[in-house]
């Protein structure tokens, strides 16, 4: 494999990140509401723990940790954008 084949695959993977991104930020958004309107907080630190080790089963541990940050990442993201849309509603 070249290094420009390999950039292509890099490119199409990024784009399919995308395209998730953007799905986890609509599903996002309507759990905010649902928040809201249930008085849940959106910050479940046990949850995320949680989610973590169930999704982090059967990753290599080469790449455990790094993988662990990229979820945790993509959990704040969410969380923030969580809320941002329910200050917007105030």
């Amino acid at each position: 494999m070249t290094l420009e084949e390999a950039r292509q695959d890099i490119d199409k993977i990024d784009n399919e990140l995308k395209t998730l991104f953007f799905e986890r930020m609509k599903v996002s958004a309507k759990i905010a509401e649902i928040k809201k309107e249930t008085g849940d907080e959106i910050y479940k630190p046990d949850r995320e723990k949680i989610v973590i080790e169930r999704l982090s089963q059967g990753v290599d541990e080469d790449v455990r940790e790094e993988y662990q940050a990229f979820v945790k990442s993509i959990m704040e993201i969410s969380r923030n954008y969580q809320f941002k849309k329910i200050s917007e509603k105030n």
